[in-house]
């Protein structure tokens, strides 16, 4: 099965150097399988009908009270890898298990992700009622995620008497659809013999594509299996909201205090939080929504920013709840940091799912363990201290560079004097374990020049702590920044292996977005996310710091290949643009030391200079 990236950058500088930045299909490293999802779990009991689960209510993992362990998708929090869903949290399937590792090492295709059902005991379905017991569901095609080809597949079974599976969908002659944005309905009939009507029946989801990475993805939401359905039985009484809050703080979720106060005037950086609610019902549906946010350090609300707006919304219909602009005049600015957190709660008019009905509607039994409520809420949460970040936390992706000293870099603005620390970097697995993989972190000051001189910079190697994880970057001293700066990452190993960063989808800062390979910054075009990468600031502003930059002096330059270095280092190298190292010979008088390169080449060169954990990069010209 062939696969395509769904962005591809292609740049040709005046070195002839060919790059590629592109958005990568996650997969973790490969560790033992889990169990087999058709083997049976002994320690399980059967359950009754009605079977019934939204994962709005799900945090990361399947609720084991409808899933058996062995199922292997991926529950990604907000809406994931699905775009518009019938309601919050989707769960995704892909080419590798609920832990990240893939199926396979090479790429091959065969059975990839599984959702299992707990047993159903069907035979406490009374003889009259078992014609009208069906399963419904909602599916997608790819969604934010990687398209499957023609050949690839998502199957439901049924699990029959005597331990066989029974393909049940899809069937001959059915259409799948193929748009990304829509989710599609689906309803099954349970045939009415014994070959299902037994105690330990099951379904099961299972997806059929490339099994070395996050490919060819199906996303499924809102699955429910009742009696007393029909083949058009598609109307709940259900009221969901679809989407977490958007930030209140703009295009950030995270941002500086000293940013937010500045000025004095919090209110620049605010604005209204949105989401949308869907009507799952045949009929009209007016709704209520409110929505509010808390202080969660001390526990209390700090504004109510909508309060009891009507929606009215029609049959299948999804309308989007807006908020006004919160009051800055209601946030503490005497504080040093703000924990926040955005609720929607939405006034419904569900209840508990409906068993029956009877006469003529003056009587409605239902059913206590199923609270169709459990979706009209949504929460975010957003952080006011000491760091910036435009992603949501979760990467659906990855974007990166398969080029040696390929870049990648990422817009901020400070108006307030800062000192970064170090930096917080999400590194997903990309069909490999990315641990260990020596890159350089760096600040820029601006990206008109490719050759500047970094503000910062430091040689580390890739840690990887766990699905979206981040981890920690140090630049060994603070590095000054105010105005605008960038942050970025540069790809060392030179065997065509991407190193990639994390990459939100259900959030945009694509604008902000810059690579390079060779002499030329490019602004990003294609990619849409943010990507996984947060500046944090040093407690405090602190003016007495010692310049973390190692002073020193390059002359002549431009020179024939030898030239003088006046400064103190520990370590020194030189480089070609491409990251090629130099050797060279010196010769050395105190704190002046004389280069003389093996046979360069006229062009630019890199002289990177290290002193303990600090180091500094300077551009050679050598020029005959």
């Amino acid at each position: 099965m062939r696969y395509i990236f769904s962005l591809l950058f292609l740049f040709s500088g005046l070195t002839d150097v060919f790059g590629q930045i592109r958005q990568i299909p996650i997969a973790q490293t490969t560790q033992d399988k889990k169990a087999n999802p058709f083997s049976r779990i002994d320690s399980e009991e059967p359950i009754n009908l009605p079977f019934w689960d939204d994962f709005s209510t799900s945090n990361g993992t399947l609720d084991p009270a409808w899933w058996m362990p062995g199922s292997q998708v991926q529950l990604l929090a907000r809406p994931g890898n699905g775009i518009l869903p019938p309601t919050l949290n989707v769960v995704t399937f892909d080419g590798v298990d609920a832990q990240g590792n893939p199926y396979s090492d090479v790429n091959s295709s065969g059975p990839a992700d599984s959702l299992l059902s707990r047993y159903i005991d069907l035979t406490q379905v009374q003889t009259s009622l078992r014609s009208s017991v069906y399963l419904s569901f909602f599916f997608q095609v790819k969604g934010y995620g990687n398209q499957p080809e023609p050949e690839d597949s998502l199957i439901l079974y049924f699990k029959k008497a005597d331990s066989t599976w029974q393909k049940m969908w899809p069937v001959a002659n059915d259409v799948i659809p193929t748009d990304p944005t829509i989710f599609t309905e689906k309803l099954v009939n349970v045939p009415n013999s014994d070959d299902f009507f037994h105690e330990n029946f099951q379904f099961m989801f299972r997806a059929y594509g490339r099994q070395n990475g996050w490919f060819d993805n199906w996303n499924i939401d809102y699955v429910y299996m009742d009696k007393r359905r029909n083949s058009t039985d598609n109307s709940y009484l259900d009221r969901a909201i679809t989407d977490s809050p958007t930030s209140i703080l703009g295009e950030f979720t995270a941002m500086p205090w000293d940013e937010f106060v500045y000025n004095a005037d919090p209110g620049v950086h605010l604005s209204e939080s949105r989401t949308a609610i869907r009507n799952l019902e045949n009929d009209l549906q007016p709704v209520q929504y409110t929505a509010t946010i808390k202080d969660t350090i001390n526990d209390v609300i700090i504004e109510t920013i909508a309060e009891d707006i009507e929606l009215v919304l029609f049959q299948k219909d999804v309308r989007e709840a807006i908020t006004s602009v919160p009051d800055a005049n209601l946030f503490d600015q005497d504080a040093d940091s703000l924990y926040l957190e955005i609720e929607f709660q939405v006034n419904s008019g569900d209840k508990n799912l409906i068993d029956s009905i009877w006469n003529a509607g003056a009587d409605t039994a239902f059913y206590d363990h199923i609270n169709l409520r459990v979706n009209d809420t949504a929460r975010t949460f957003l952080t006011i201290h000491d760091y910036y970040a435009y992603d949501d936390g979760s990467a659906e992706f990855g974007a990166g560079i398969n080029q040696e000293n390929g870049r990648i870099a990422y817009q901020f603005i400070t108006n307030t004097p800062q000192y970064i620390d170090y930096l917080d970097i999400y590194f997903p697995n990309i069909s490999r374990n990315q641990s260990g993989t020596p890159i350089d972190i760096f600040i820029l000051k601006d990206i008109d020049d490719v050759l500047a001189d970094y503000e910062g910079v430091n040689s580390v190697t890739i840690q990887h702590e766990g699905i979206n994880k981040f981890s920690s970057y140090n630049f060994g001293k603070p590095v000054f920044v105010q105005d605008t700066f960038y942050i970025g990452f540069n790809n060392k190993p030179a065997d065509g292996l991407w190193t990639a960063v994390g990459l939100d989808k259900n959030t945009n800062t694509a604008n902000k977005i810059y690579y390079a390979i060779g002499n030329v910054w490019v602004p990003n075009e294609d990619i849409q996310g943010s990507l996984m990468m947060r500046p944090h600031f040093a407690s405090e502003l602190v003016s007495s710091i010692e310049e973390p930059e190692i002073r020193f002096n390059i002359y002549p330059n431009p020179s024939s290949g030898t030239f003088t270095i006046n400064g103190y280092y520990d370590k020194v190298s030189i480089t070609d643009l491409l990251g090629k190292e130099y050797n060279f010979e010196t010769d050395q008088m105190g704190s002046n030391t004389t280069f003389t390169m093996n046979n360069p080449r006229v062009g630019i060169y890199l002289v990177r200079l290290r002193r303990g954990d600090v180091q500094t990069v300077k551009k050679l010209i050598i020029d005959y």
